[in-house]
């Protein structure tokens, strides 16, 4: 089986009122979350948020770069 494999540059925006994914270009996107940037939780519903987009389960998708930082590279694999 073919592997596939994309990276995307994501901006993260937390404390929103609700959890959305904006494209902006090819791959750039911003994604809004609810979770406050503490102890990984915007990071885990950055990628639910991401895995329902792209429908594909959540260990398709893997932070890559900025696991601490609003500006992210996440790897999707189908």
């Amino acid at each position: 089986m073919l592997q596939v494999s994309m990276k995307i540059n994501i901006k993260v925006k937390t404390n929103r009122n609700e959890s959305r994914v904006i494209k902006k270009d090819f791959a750039e996107y911003e994604v809004w979350v609810k979770s406050p940037p503490v102890k990984g939780l915007a990071n885990k519903e950055l990628i639910n948020t991401l895995s329902n987009y792209f429908n594909v389960k959540p260990y398709n998708l893997r932070i890559v770069k900025g696991l601490t930082s609003s500006i992210k590279i996440v790897e999707l694999t189908k």
